[in-house]
């Protein structure tokens, strides 16, 4: 392959970026991120150091709405009674059992059943490189422990901006706005 048919492959391989109009940005942690106007944020009452972007339109029960979560130095260290993220193990904060994310009824949890990603590497957020990886979930019902719906998360680290991107919804459009991140 020539370079100029490499780099035409390259550049259909990319997302394209939304028109500006139908935009809007979020800063965190000193990353700009141009997302879809209809994109909607808001901070966890857990940490001003974390938000959560919900990508689609959800009515009023907040489970099971597709979204993705930035999470900042507070959260990765830890706050409160949530643990902190480490970078050989998939991101769950909670101690106890987190209920599954595509449910909004109390009769099922969320769990990862391997310690080991499905992928490990490095993907671009703007002009950094964010460690990356793919961690294989499941929801299983409560008493049965039989599992009903799998998953992927997928996770963006970087540890001197001390950012985190979790995604365990496998928005199509993130990694995309990711690699057009500003710094």
């Amino acid at each position: 392959m020539t370079v100029a048919g490499a780099l035409v492959t390259l550049l259909a391989a990319t997302p394209a970026a939304p028109a500006a109009a139908q935009t809007k940005t979020i800063t965190f942690g000193g990353m700009t991120l141009t997302v879809p106007a209809s994109w909607t944020v808001r901070h966890l009452t857990v940490s001003k150091d974390w938000l959560t972007v919900t990508t689609t339109k959800c009515g009023k029960n907040k489970a099971g709405c597709p979204r993705f979560d930035l999470v900042g130095a507070t959260v990765i260290k830890g706050v409160g009674d949530m643990k902190g993220y480490r970078t050989d193990r998939q991101f769950a904060p909670g101690t106890g059992v987190s209920p599954c994310r595509f449910r909004s009824d109390t009769d099922h949890g969320e769990r990862f059943p391997s310690d080991k990603p499905l992928v490990n590497g490095f993907r671009p957020v703007g002009a950094r490189k964010a460690q990356y990886r793919e961690w294989a979930g499941e929801c299983y019902t409560f008493g049965t422990e039989k599992t009903v719906k799998r998953f992927t998360q997928r996770e963006w680290y970087l540890p001197q901006a001390k950012v985190l991107v979790v995604d365990g919804w496998n928005n199509p459009e993130l990694a995309g706005v990711l690699a057009r991140a500003r710094w």
